[in-house]
């Protein structure tokens, strides 16, 4: 996508805060929308789902790392058990990324192209790797 619309902001940001949370990046001098995550917990309130958008020309950057990291620490706080995602099978630096803070990697059963990552949240560490 080159640009988001105001109805695609909206939806990101519009959210049931009881079950998740999304966190957006804005450029203070555009006001461009540069990244976000959002993470949907269960009803148990024990695993969430996260997916991670960045402009392409903002990866390596460090923004997805700061936004995962304010991803997984919510997670910590709300009492979350676990944190999975799915990530293209091609996707080398999310995947190592994921490695990096501590998520496990396996195979998705249905799907040959995707990767099936998975934290424990408890074992997140404050001292999780910077980017590299």
């Amino acid at each position: 996508m080159r640009d988001f619309s105001h109805t695609f902001l909206a939806r990101l940001t519009q959210i049931d805060y009881a079950r998740a949370i999304a966190f957006v990046a804005f450029d203070r001098e555009t006001g461009e929308m540069m990244g976000a995550v959002r993470l949907h917990a269960d009803a148990n309130h024990e695993t969430g789902e996260y997916a991670i958008l960045l402009r392409s020309d903002l990866k390596g950057l460090g923004l997805g790392w700061s936004l995962m990291r304010m991803m997984i620490e919510w997670a910590k706080v709300e009492g979350l058990r676990v944190i999975e995602g799915q990530v293209l099978r091609e996707n080398a630096t999310m995947l190592d990324m994921c490695r990096q803070l501590g998520f496990s990697i396996r195979n998705d059963p249905h799907d040959p192209d995707l990767r099936v990552v998975t934290l424990p949240v408890a074992e997140f560490s404050d001292m999780a790797l910077l980017p590299a």
